[in-house]
């Protein structure tokens, strides 16, 4: 039996508008789009329901997660938050704790 070496995940951080990474312009534009569709849907939801705005959202599939937070600070598009990505289907609290302590 062999061990894998743990998939990497991605941390973007969210700052007056702007997603930034240390990964490169190509990632950081396929997060931005995803990020962007996640916050849509979940305020067309928070509309519908009377929730307001949501802080978090995440998208799972088989071989790619993507999750984003904000800070408590609001959650418009200028507020601060972070997200990350990562190439599996991972759990929702784990990822959720690493993007909101920006646990590299």
């Amino acid at each position: 039996m062999s061990a894998t070496a743990p998939t990497p995940m991605t941390i973007f951080t969210l700052k007056e508008g702007i997603v930034e990474s240390a990964s490169g312009q190509h990632l950081v534009d396929a997060f931005a789009a995803d990020f962007q569709g996640l916050r849509h849907f979940g305020i067309k939801i928070g509309e519908a329901l009377d929730l307001g705005a949501p802080w978090t959202g995440t998208v799972q599939e088989e071989d790619l997660t993507v999750n984003y937070a904000y800070f408590g600070e609001g959650t418009s598009p200028n507020d601060p938050g972070a997200g990350g990505m990562i190439s599996k289907k991972a759990l929702l609290f784990e990822m959720l704790t690493k993007v909101t302590t920006q646990e590299l």
